[in-house]
């Protein structure tokens, strides 16, 4: 063909096929706006001779008018490589690639054929179909995909083919529908026959859809849409309507028995930890010393180096946990510690009693706080605190360790206390748990060995 037609203005039926058509130009259709069908079957077509690669100019330029393209016949086989051959046909209608040995359809192949009616993909190679190939097919009323090789069906293939009515899938390799596809509200007629469809619970959803538009669709020829051998033994060659879910696919035991008993091993769980909640708070403790302790950089003094290894400060009406607590643990745990500051009962006697403080906070190699809601409505005591702060902040050096002997509210904590915990200063909570107590000496013991330098961006 030399341009025979490109200036057959009039033109409206075109009928070519069969007839070993040659191209010796792509602008074959440039001025025949008015044809609408053309017949190009049967004519040893490839999908090279429709468009050219390297302008990208298709065939059917020119054709505005055509509603009828009809390429069945042909050899089309690298169709999916040459997305724009049919880009020009924004009024076709309906278009025929039956057996053009197609083996797949690019994503933009029929994406301008907004006006097409009735898409025509019998008999070709096809072993899938890309979920976004007919969006945009508004208007396709039916669609052929039968005697192919399609496997399975995706989800949202049909999602933008609103108003398909006729759907056949007959005689494709198709085993499962991918659970939740959008079929088409508007279908009349779906034939899905002679496929091997795996009758299973995957399947379930599916055989309930049928049932939902049983009487709303024909699904002729019914009895030859059978389950596999791949199908529940049951319904192995059954016709698919002998597929009840509800009798085959109920109540998934499993399901139930998992949900019945994830709340008591959860609570079983939950309780397991609480009751060795300290044994893991103590694992967690040391984790973190051997994670964060290796960038420890401690005072080249040792506790002995000091007038006093411990000076222990407290309120008057915490003495009792002094006596009952903290004395038997100092002697069974650190007997070494022989020069002790307990309270103001052992400051130097004859000296002003801010200035002996202040000399017991200097020369101890640690100093401990006792806090409860007593001490801190104690102003004096309050003082100590801001003492013993203070040289801590001028030697660089952790030597204050607060304990917490009960919980006091945020409320009533002063500010220099609060300033402490939110710079993470080392301070522990005590407990009357027995466990807990082990976890709670274990960390004053290793707080007492050394005094770090401080450094505010590796937390304790």
């Amino acid at each position: 063909m030399k341009g025979s037609f490109r200036n057959m203005q009039n033109l409206l039926n075109l009928d070519i096929s069969y007839s070993l058509l040659k191209m010796s130009s792509i602008n074959q259709f440039t001025n025949t706006s008015a044809l609408r069908v053309l017949n190009m079957s049967g004519s040893h077509l490839k999908a090279e001779d429709l468009v050219n690669i390297q302008t990208g100019t298709s065939l059917f330029s020119g054709l505005v008018s055509l509603q009828t393209l009809n390429l069945r016949h042909n050899m089309l086989d690298t169709l999916h490589a040459l997305p724009g051959i049919f880009t020009p046909l924004g009024s076709l209608l309906e278009l025929d690639l039956t057996s053009c040995r197609i083996r797949q359809v690019a994503s933009g192949t029929f994406a301008n054929l907004t006006a097409l009616i009735q898409l025509s993909l019998p008999s070709n190679d096809l072993t899938s179909i890309s979920k976004d190939v007919f969006q945009g097919l508004h208007h396709l009323r039916v669609l052929q995909l039968q005697y192919n090789s399609i496997t399975f069906i995706e989800q949202g293939l049909f999602m933008g083919t609103k108003e398909l009515q006729q759907l056949n899938l007959q005689n494709n390799h198709i085993s499962t529908v991918a659970s939740n596809t959008l079929m088409p509200s508007s279908l009349i007629r779906f034939n899905i026959a002679n496929n091997p469809l795996t009758c299973d619970c995957k399947l379930a959803w599916f055989r309930q859809w049928l049932n939902e538009v049983e009487g709303k669709i024909d699904f002729a020829p019914e009895n030859q849409t059978r389950c596999s051998s791949s199908s529940l033994k049951v319904l192995v060659n059954q016709n698919i309507w002998s597929f009840h879910p509800n009798v085959y696919c109920g109540i998934n035991v499993m399901i139930i028995v998992s949900a019945c008993f994830a709340p008591i091993l959860v609570l079983t769980l939950g309780i397991l930890m609480y009751l060795n909640r300290w044994w893991i708070n103590y694992k967690l403790y040391l984790l973190k010393l051997a994670i964060v302790g290796y960038h420890e950089i401690t005072e080249d003094r040792n506790p002995e180096d000091y007038e006093y290894q411990l000076n222990l400060m407290f309120h008057e009406d915490d003495e009792w946990w002094v006596d009952d607590c903290m004395k038997p643990f100092l002697e069974q745990r650190m007997a070494h510690l022989e020069r002790v500051i307990f309270g103001d009962a052992d400051l130097h006697p004859g000296s002003f009693y801010l200035n002996a403080i202040y000399d017991v906070i200097e020369n101890s190699h640690k100093t401990i706080l006792l806090l409860s809601n007593q001490s801190v409505d104690d102003t004096w005591y309050m003082t100590k605190l801001r003492m013993a702060v203070e040289h801590m902040n001028d030697t660089k050096l952790e030597k204050v360790i607060l304990i917490f002997l009960e919980d006091i509210d945020d409320d009533h904590l002063p500010y220099l206390v609060r300033l402490l915990l939110s710079r993470n200063k080392p301070y522990f909570l005590w407990t009357e748990d027995e466990e807990g107590q082990e976890v709670f000496w274990a960390k004053v013991q290793k707080s007492m060995r050394s005094n770090r330098q401080m450094n505010n961006v590796i937390p304790v």
